[in-house]
């Protein structure tokens, strides 16, 4: 493998058009799309991102992206974590990329970029990042990048061409598949954007850049099943690893802290979705409901554990369900699963935090929609009692099953 870091931090400290705002193929190509990133929420990572020029720009204030980026060169992070030290946190987000693999977990980022850098490395180490893109894509997620396809007028220090892989507009299309692409034919630039399926979990599917079978990974009735990630490991890790998450001893209990407010709206017994460390169910018991609790991993030996976005079958045997701050953790299939299941009792009290999510080190709400978005969607499920404003970024709904 070529010494990507000699290299680079070779050319970034002598070459300065590479800290140039205005010579970064990638903030333009992102001044270009911000319409459509826009859209789209979540976190974001920028592979080669140099100085951080899309970085600092992705993690503005026209975006809903929590901005990481990586790059092999040492040089080239030390100054964007210079560069950016005034936006909270952004510089902690900026890595050295010190192996083949992106050092961040699977379905970890709704937005991929990698502009102009693919052609700098060779064959065998763009097939690697091929799989490693779509690794750490969640469901739906989006790779946007591009490609040039001509030589580069610099050679580095070696005396090769910086862009070791030299190829024409059709084999970077085949390599990749994208959804869309458009070319600048005076650059010799690609420009290249691919959603990430949804995948049905059947032990062995893959989501593989170029290899996705387009039949087989598209629903096939109300019955099928989506792999949105190992998300009970990821919660797992939170909760060890951050005492303070969803304790009510440290006024970090969302359940507790609203209960007076929707206490009088429930019929016992209680189903607490969600639960987390329990507390809210032990503090419905000790107001005299029957209650119980179920969530993803095991927080507390008196609750259950399952998944609360799959079917439920003893929910028939409950009259209320209580799902505080949970809902925003789900990508939208999830929400459909967990609106199911709130469904099949009488009445339901649960929370809706639209704010960023902090403190943990790791952005955890999927789902932005606006509380407009989110009462068009409740209203589709369930009669709307009540809707509590709690914070500028926090609505709490009492409603009833319209079932």
């Amino acid at each position: 493998m070529p010494d990507y870091q000699a290299i680079y931090n070779h050319v970034v400290t002598t070459d300065p058009r590479y800290n140039q705002a205005e010579n970064s193929p990638g903030l333009r190509a992102a001044i270009q799309a911000t319409e459509q990133l826009k859209m789209i929420s979540g976190r974001s990572l920028d592979i080669g991102c140099g100085v951080g020029f899309v970085v600092e720009y992705l993690a503005g204030p026209t975006f809903d992206l929590l901005a990481f980026g990586v790059d092999v060169s040492d040089v080239s992070i030390d100054r964007a974590k210079t560069r950016l030290a005034s936006i909270a946190g952004c510089a902690q987000r900026l890595t050295v990329l010190k192996s083949p693999q992106l050092p961040f977990e699977t379905d970890f980022f709704s937005l991929v970029t990698c502009f102009d850098v693919l052609e700098h490395l060779d064959p065998n180490d763009i097939e690697n990042l091929k799989q490693e893109i779509p690794r750490v894509l969640r469901p739906g997620g989006i790779f946007f990048g591009s490609v040039s396809c001509r030589k580069s007028g610099v050679n580095d220090q070696f005396g090769d061409n910086l862009h070791r892989t030299i190829r024409s507009v059709d084999w970077w299309i085949e390599q990749f598949q994208p959804d869309q692409i458009e070319f600048d034919a005076i650059r010799q630039q690609l420009t290249i954007w691919k959603r990430s399926p949804l995948v049905k979990v059947d032990g062995r599917a893959k989501r593989e850049m170029g290899k996705v079978n387009s039949v087989e990974n598209k629903p096939s009735g109300q019955n099928a099943e989506y792999h949105f990630g190992n998300t009970a490991a990821l919660y797992q890790k939170i909760y060890d690893e951050n005492p303070w998450y969803g304790n009510a001893l440290r006024d970090r209990c969302p359940g507790i802290r609203l209960l007076p407010q929707y206490s009088d709206w429930l019929l016992g017994p209680v189903m607490d979705l969600g639960c987390g460390r329990g507390q809210t169910v032990e503090r419905l018991r000790e107001l005299g409901f029957e209650a119980e609790g179920i969530d993803q991993i095991k927080n507390h030996v008196g609750m259950r554990v399952g998944d609360i976005t799959q079917p439920i079958d003893d929910l028939g045997n409950f009259n209320s369900i209580v799902c505080v701050d949970c809902i925003e953790h789900l990508f939208p299939k999830q929400v459909e699963g967990l609106f199911s299941n709130m469904q099949q009792v009488q009445r339901q009290a649960f929370s809706i935090h639209n704010g960023e999510s902090t403190g943990t080190g790791q952005e955890l709400h999927v789902n932005r929609l606006s509380f407009d978005e989110w009462e068009e969607l409740i209203g589709k499920y369930f009669e709307i009692e009540s809707i509590i404003p709690v914070t500028p970024e926090q609505k709490l709904y009492l409603t009833k099953s319209r079932r």
